[in-house]
């Protein structure tokens, strides 16, 4: 079982103190928080010293918000998976537009964080590992209203 390194991103401590212990009742993906930070350029600063696997992230802070944030991250070497949490809903079309893993609204609940914590886990895995990618054949994905056609490409 993969352990998931993580940082923690809120200026508020007390999102981050809960953040944390949800994190330690998510049993099935085991995370180390490797830091926390209050702010954008604090986070950055971290980062520099420290392997991430994955940054949860709010959008609201002082100085650069979450959204600047993911965008630097994004011209990282080996950037990090992110996640939002945060108490706006407003935000989560740009925050997919950034390539966010998911998006959780405070107060968040112990499973939706586990299963952003579960896509990190597929986000990060080899593609010659995820589940459905075992089979080489090419196929044309098909978003049809509630379900997904997969048609094999002669």
């Amino acid at each position: 079982m993969t352990t998931l390194r993580a940082l923690l991103v809120d200026d508020e401590p007390l999102a981050r103190l809960r953040l944390r212990s949800l994190l330690q009742a998510c049993i099935e993906t085991p995370v180390q928080v490797v830091g926390e930070a209050g702010d954008a350029q604090q986070a950055l600063d971290l980062l520099r010293g420290a392997d991430c696997d994955l940054v949860l992230l709010d959008i609201r802070m002082p100085g650069r918000d979450g959204l600047q944030l993911a965008s630097a991250l994004r011209t990282l070497p080996n950037p990090p998976a992110v996640v939002f949490v945060t108490a706006h809903g407003q935000h989560a079309l740009r925050a997919f537009d950034l390539d966010a893993v998911d998006y959780l609204t405070k107060p968040v609940q112990r499973n939706r964080l586990q299963a952003a914590l579960h896509r990190v886990v597929q986000r990060r895995a080899p593609v010659s590992t995820r589940s459905g990618d075992l089979d080489e054949t090419p196929v044309l994905v098909v978003n049809d209203r509630t379900r997904v056609l997969r048609i094999p490409v002669p």
